[in-house]
């Protein structure tokens, strides 16, 4: 379903003299409805991939660098204004564009048992998701980093209109991407198209699961982890990059839940990180969103570092502030500083930090 011009409001920064962000997602902003065994429904609770994503960036920058962190909402007329002041209240640049007569994308999350590990998920709404036209007008467009969650043929039209229309905009710098595959597109049948697509990023970021289901096909997810073939089918990955595409600093990132997480590139080898929190945490509540917010708080540093190993300690730290609860962290200014769920980013890492 194509989407209708959007109604322009006061969230939206229109024009070039704004300066660019350093970090956008093209994720979708999804307001969820969470059913649970034995617990009362929660409904409007804000979720997607690009709300994670932004809220991942956004906890690896001070307040007075938020609005270097740029979030993209396309709502119907029924989006809740409260969800709108929690993702002000971070104090990022918030691109929202309204859709008169429309419903905002919402979803449905339902857990099948009182772990909350076992779930499904189906939209209630037609998704309303992000394109790069809704930006081609604004300063998100050049943007440094773009994290994207598509599946390979959406990902290249992705990048080829931000090139068309960064250099209609006189800009023929290459932004750096982080490509997040679509979980459902995971197939063997689908391998292919994904080691060609990702000549054109500069991370390739499944989890272990996507991994192993682009590879191998659903399989059983009781059988124990294997890190051994983990590393083997990144390493496929890697060695599929042909020399010379897009960025020469190309890795692949595969994102393993409590395992931790797998960096792979050609300058770094073959490394792993423990997850924040261990398999039996207590403080683990609920893993969704976790994996976008890894990657938020991963691009955003990568692009400024690029260590993929530095990086993605941001990502890991930022990833459990994420596991802690149903939807986003309770976010609050103490003494002047930033706190998420109480604490703040700065002291977890260094709590996480060998």
């Amino acid at each position: 379903m194509t989407n209708p011009p959007p109604k322009p409001n006061h969230d939206r920064h229109v024009g070039q003299d704004i300066p660019p962000p350093a970090f956008v997602s093209l994720g979708m902003v999804v307001l969820d409805e969470l059913q649970f065994p034995h617990l009362p429904t929660l409904f409007d609770v804000c979720g997607g991939s690009g709300a994670y994503a932004t809220l991942g960036a956004r906890l690896t920058v001070s307040v007075d660098e938020a609005n270097t962190v740029a979030c993209i909402v396309l709502s119907g007329d029924d989006f809740p204004e409260s969800v709108l002041d929690t993702l002000r209240s971070w104090h990022v640049r918030l691109e929202r564009q309204t859709y008169p007569g429309q419903k905002s994308t919402r979803g449905l999350l339902k857990y099948e048992d009182d772990t909350f590990g076992r779930k499904s998920f189906r939209y209630l709404t037609t998704p309303l998701s992000p394109r790069v036209r809704h930006i081609k007008d604004s300063s998100l467009l050049h943007s440094q980093t773009f994290h994207i969650l598509a599946r390979p043929d959406d990902l290249l039209v992705h990048i080829s209109e931000l090139s068309l229309h960064r250099v209609q905009s006189h800009n023929d710098g290459r932004p750096m991407v982080i490509w997040e595959p679509l979980p459902s597109d995971c197939k063997p049948v689908h391998l292919d198209a994904h080691l060609q697509a990702l000549q054109q990023v500069d991370v390739f970021s499944p989890n272990h699961l996507e991994l192993m289901s682009l590879f191998e096909g659903a399989g059983d997810l009781s059988r124990p982890f294997d890190r051994l073939l983990i590393e083997n089918y990144a390493k496929r990955c890697l060695d599929a990059k042909a020399p010379g595409s897009a960025n020469a600093g190309f890795g692949v990132i595969v994102r393993a839940g409590e395992h931790g997480c797998l960096i792979q590139s050609a300058s770094q080898g073959c490394r792993w990180l423990l997850a924040y929190y261990g398999e039996h945490s207590t403080r683990v509540v609920d893993p969704t969103g976790a994996g976008n917010t890894f990657l938020g708080a991963f691009g955003n540093m990568f692009a400024k570092t690029g260590d993929l190993h530095e990086a993605a300690i941001f990502g890991t730290v930022a990833a459990s502030f994420a596991l802690e609860q149903f939807g986003l962290p309770n976010f609050n200014v103490v003494d002047g500083r930033d706190t998420w769920n109480g604490d703040t980013f700065g002291e977890r890492l260094g709590r996480y930090r060998p």
